[in-house]
Formats: C-alpha cells, sequence, structure tokens
C-alpha cells in the first residue's frame, strides 16, 4: 500500500516540538512491505489543512494517517480542517461524547483533573466529520478518526506520542499485518574510504539493479565510518539479489582498500 503522513502542530514549525511521530510510524509501515510516498508538516491553520488534504487526496494514497490537533483548545483544528477539506458538517457524535466524558469522570475519580463533567471545549472533541468512526483512546482523551475517501483510507490520530502509539497499534497495525508486503533492507559499515570514493561503484551497480535502491551514509566523518545499505519493496528474489549486491560491495570496498565493519 501507497501511504502518506501528515503531522499538524505549530510547536513543531517553531523547533519547540521534536516530530518523533512520523519517524516511529514510518518505522512500522515501512517494516510491514508498505511504501511511506510522501510525510508533509504543516501548522494549526484552518485553510492549510484544508487545502493540504485536498492535495493529498489528489494523490490518491491508500492510506492517509493524520497525527495532531484533536484536542480541546481552539487551536485542536484538525477535524474541522477535515470537515472543510470533504464539504462535510461537523456532527456530534455519541459514541466519542460517552467516551470523552469516561476518560474525564475516571480522571477525576483518581484526583488527576479537579473539573468534573462536560464542558463546551471538551465535548468539542466529539463533533466528527459527517461519516466518521471514532477510534478509541485508551492514553488519553481525544478520540481518533477514521473515515474513508474514494480509495484512500484516512486515520486521524491524537499527536501526543504515548496515545498516537496506542491507538495505531490498535486501529492502523493489524490493516498493516493482513496486507504485509515484502521489504529487505540490508547492509554493512566500512571504514578507510568515503562516500565520493565508492560513488562510481554505487551507481553501476544501480544501473544494473534497478529494481534495489542503494545508497551510502557517512556515519563519523569524511571516511571514518560509511554504512551502505539497500533495500527494496516487492522485488521478485529480492532476498538473492540485495545479497549478491552486498558481495560484490564488500569485493570493491577490500579491493579499495577499505575495512569491513560488522552491520
Amino acid at each position: 500500500m501507497n501511504v502518506e503522513l501528515l503531522i499538524i502542530g505549530n510547536e513543531i514549525l517553531i523547533g519547540k516540538t521534536q516530530d518523533t511521530n512520523s519517524n516511529w510510524m514510518a518505522k512500522r509501515i515501512t517494516k510491514h512491505g508498505h511504501h511511506v510516498r510522501r510525510i508533509t508538516t504543516i501548522g494549526d491553520d484552518l485553510d492549510d489543512i484544508s487545502s493540504t488534504l485536498r492535495s493529498i487526496l489528489e494523490r490518491q494514497p491508500d492510506v492517509l494517517i493524520i497525527s495532531g490537533g484533536l484536542g480541546p483548545t481552539f487551536d485542536d483544528m484538525t477535524l474541522k480542517g477535515v470537515a472543510k477539506a470533504l464539504n462535510r458538517k461537523l456532527i456530534l457524535n455519541l459514541e466519542a461524547r460517552r467516551s470523552i466524558e469516561k476518560a474525564y469522570e475516571n480522571a477525576y475519580k483518581q484526583g488527576i483533573l479537579k473539573l468534573q463533567g462536560m464542558t463546551p471545549e471538551r465535548e468539542k472533541m466529539a463533533y466528527l466529520p459527517r461519516g466518521s468512526i471514532p477510534l478509541k483512546n485508551i492514553r488519553g482523551t481525544a478520540p481518533g478518526v477514521k473515515l474513508k475517501v474514494g480509495k484512500t483510507q484516512i486515520f486521524c490520530l491524537p499527536g501526543v506520542p504515548m496515545e498516537m502509539k496506542a491507538m495505531f497499534k490498535n486501529s492502523i497495525l493489524p490493516m498493516l499485518k493482513e496486507k504485509k508486503e515484502q521489504f529487505i533492507q540490508k547492509g554493512f559499515i566500512f571504514m578507510g574510504i568515503g562516500e565520493s570514493q565508492i560513488a562510481p561503484h554505487v551507481t553501476r551497480l544501480e544501473k544494473e539493479y534497478p529494481q534495489l535502491w542503494i545508497k551510502t551514509h557517512p556515519k563519523v566523518g569524511l571516511s571514518i565510518e560509511v554504512e551502505l545499505s539497500i533495500t527494496c519493496f516487492n522485488v521478485e528474489n529480492g532476498e538473492q539479489l540485495v545479497d549478491e549486491v552486498i558481495e560484490k560491495m564488500k569485493k570493491i570496498v577490500l579491493e579499495l582498500n577499505g575495512k569491513l565493519k560488522e552491520y
């Protein structure tokens, strides 16, 4: 499946908060053989959210995962932006409201919160775009959202990492496993020669094996340590081809008087 991630939050754009959510999700999506085609980060702006969503839907990914902006404050406007992009109304979802009310009641009873009952800000999180299915938040209060537009499954998850991870595991991971495809990643680390010295050989092998992605990554300094990784999705005899290229690359490194290191 082709997947896009949309990360929403002013705090990320100003550098106050580091976006670890997209990295965490991309690793798990890729592990199950699916392509993360694009990761987009935007702020809490209604027009930006709606226009960006429309642009993503024009590309028709199989799955779009949105993270952030589901909370009770005025600047949490992800669902409002989704509704605007899809020309749908925000409707009070009773299932979502009951879930939110229960979460706040439990927090009050445990002494975590001093304000009891529902408020307009808390009820705001229960207004979902028409046609949405609420996703249970077992680590927080704001429910997630699932809806389908054309061929694209859209998931809206909280931005709080702990809440996002729990909802991802419960609502998205089963689908990734069910539709699992093949992803292969192998490589090794070498020393003594730099990227520029081995680059012509990488280019030659990329032309010889166009199904594979062969990439070097400097680890320390110009040539102290360089990682070479080879990846591919859904390639027939992929494991064999990757192993074949790794052996050729190791031979090249040694012929250039480089040294191999355990990967």
